[in-house]
């Protein structure tokens, strides 16, 4: 399963960096969608702290959520990165 999660992370941002290269403005693309991916995890885990259960907010899900945005805060949540 972790081997399916990595494979999966590696597609989808050849994917993403695919699909921001072919924007107009690629860079803006990049950190916007970045800046979402984060204050999506942020949220998650307020949100998911308050039901009693936490999202680990540590320098591998900042980095996934960064580089894949809103998806890379579901595989986060999916795969079970919990504390």
């Amino acid at each position: 399963m972790d081997v399916l999660m990595i494979v999966l992370g590696a597609v989808l941002t050849a994917g993403y960096l695919k699909l921001c290269g072919e924007q107009r403005k690629a860079v803006r693309t990049m950190l916007l969608n970045s800046g979402i991916g984060v204050a999506s995890l942020f949220a998650a885990a307020v949100i998911s702290g308050l039901a009693g259960k936490g999202i680990a907010v540590n320098a591998a899900t900042v980095l996934i959520s960064a580089v894949l945005g809103v998806p890379g805060t579901i595989m986060t949540a999916a795969t079970g990165l919990w504390f």
